[in-house]
Formats: C-alpha cells, sequence, structure tokens
C-alpha cells in the first residue's frame, strides 16, 4: 500500500513538473517536484525505499521528457539510495543539514543531468547557464522539502494504523 501512495504522489509530481514547463516567470527555475517527492520518502523509509521510489520517479519523468529514456530513472534512483542512507534519525531536528541535502543533491542532480546529456551527443548550453537555472532549482527544493516531507510521514503514518486482512 506504501507503494501505492508514492506512485500517485509520484505521477502527481511528474504531471504537474511537465505541465509547468522549463522555469517558472518570476525565478530561473523551476523545483523539481519528482526530485522532492523521492528525497522526503527516502529521508523517512530509508535506502532501499529511497531506490525504489527514486527509480520509479524517474521513469514516470522519462516518460514525460523529451531525452533519453532511462537518465532519470537512474539518476534519480542512485539519488533516492544515498540520499536514504543516514534514514529519518540523522535528519530530524536537524534543519541545516535537512535543507543543506535538499540543495546539494539538486545541485548534484542538475550537473549529472547536463553531463549525461553532454557525453550522449545532445547540444547543451554552457555549464553556467545550467548553474543558472539549477541554483534557483536547489532553493526551491529545500523550500518544498519540509512541507512534502510532513505530507509523506502523515500518509506514512495514516497507513501504519490501517490493519490489513491477511488471508
Amino acid at each position: 500500500m506504501r507503494f501505492v501512495i508514492a506512485a500517485g504522489l509520484l505521477a502527481l509530481a511528474a504531471l504537474l513538473q511537465s505541465v509547468l514547463g522549463p522555469s517558472l516567470p518570476l525565478v530561473r527555475g523551476r523545483p523539481d517536484l519528482v526530485l522532492v517527492v523521492v528525497l522526503a520518502w527516502a529521508m523517512l523509509r530509508g535506502s532501499g525505499e529511497g531506490a525504489f521510489v527514486g527509480f520509479l520517479g524517474g521513469a514516470l519523468l522519462d516518460s514525460v521528457a523529451y531525452t533519453q529514456f532511462g537518465i532519470n530513472s537512474a539518476l534519480l534512483g542512485l539519488l533516492g539510495y544515498f540520499t536514504g542512507l543516514p534514514e529519518v534519525n540523522v535528519y530530524r531536528g536537524n534543519l541545516p543539514y535537512f535543507l543543506g541535502t535538499a540543495a546539494l543533491t539538486t545541485l548534484i542532480y542538475h550537473t549529472l543531468y547536463f553531463l549525461i546529456l553532454q557525453a550522449l551527443g545532445q547540444a547543451m548550453p554552457p555549464i553556467f547557464e545550467t548553474y543558472a537555472t539549477a541554483l534557483p532549482a536547489s532553493l526551491l527544493n529545500a523550500v518544498l522539502l519540509a512541507p512534502t516531507f510532513v505530507l509523506c510521514r502523515r500518509l506514512l503514518r495514516t497507513l501504519d494504523g490501517w490493519t490489513q486482512l491477511r488471508l
């Protein structure tokens, strides 16, 4: 049941992210909503579920992106795994580490995405233009991570209260 909730959140995030387009008008970037959901889930549930949810979110994001299929799946799966290694105990009560992880992970994601696309022969703008959109995105992701974390935690706690019928 947890993965159904994660899949629903990821599908909504991928749809919203694809509708938002490449950037918001006021800031020169946009939040990576799928990455935010993956980070929140990995921080709550650990590296195993973080990798799975990252791969699933990447596959959903790949299905609405114009790049080669599998890039987002691989990147978000790896980032979900590595973000989930410390689990919730490290992130609880440590707001700078929590927000810094979101910002740093966003910068790593954009850097690796740029390098992979460039290695595959895509015509890419200069790296400083990539960072011009990645820096606002990292700040937006850090701001959106806290409410997403609370939403995921509330959904998971609600599910823990349910009893399942086993046959």
